[in-house]
This record gives C-alpha cells, structure tokens and sequence, in this order.
C-alpha cells in the first residue's frame, strides 16, 4: 500500500531493471476476527504480534520495454513473482506489455526461485 521513490530514463534500454522491496502479511485478515477493540492497547499489541510475521522479500526485475515512460506499474503475481511496466498505458489496453487475469491461483508449490 506504499510507494516510494523510482527514477526512470525517457527511454528504456536493454536490461533496465529496479529494485523492488516489499512486506508479506501471512495473515492479512485475522485481525477481523479478534475479540479485542480496534485499536485499543490489547488491539495494538496482537498488531505488533502479527507484524513480527511479516516476511521480506527484494528482488532486482526487468523493466518491461517502453517508446514512452508513463505510470510504474508494480505487479504481484503468485509465488513472489513481479513483473514491472512503465509504459504510458493503463493494464489492459492495447500496448500494455502485460495480461495477467484478475485473479491468480496459487499453485500448491511454487517453482524454486
């Protein structure tokens, strides 16, 4: 849910990659099930408990290639995957690079990285 900071050329080249970084919650809805009020102390500490889970993830990835640089789309594809585009046209209109469906499944194991 967060961005920050990518400098790109005008014009893409051959093994232009970026440095994505991100968090993983294993979790990401039990906190809608907790007997606790949100945001109350006991609320804050299952938060910090939960956050303790989190796992980390980087990774260096291709720019998908681009005429003219437009919004950087970051994709989060099943088994930690990611695909990056930074062309000047919105996911699923003609000359976008990518065409993944809406939802993905995970696949019971994924491929070594």
């Amino acid at each position: 849910s967060q961005m920050c900071c990518v400098s790109m050329p005008r014009k893409w080249h051959p093994g232009l990659t970026v440095v994505v970084e991100w968090e993983k919650d294993p979790s990401p809805f039990d906190s809608a099930t907790w007997a606790v009020p949100r945001f109350s102390d006991a609320w804050h500490q299952k938060m910090e408990e939960q956050e303790a889970e989190y796992t980390r993830h980087r990774v260096v990835v291709e720019v998908a290639p681009y005429d003219e640089l437009g919004v950087i789309d970051v994709h989060f594809l099943p088994c930690d995957q990611i695909a990056v585009a930074a062309v000047a046209q919105l996911p699923g209109k003609p000359g976008y690079p990518f065409s993944y469906p809406r939802k993905m499944e995970v696949p019971p194991v994924c491929p070594a990285p």
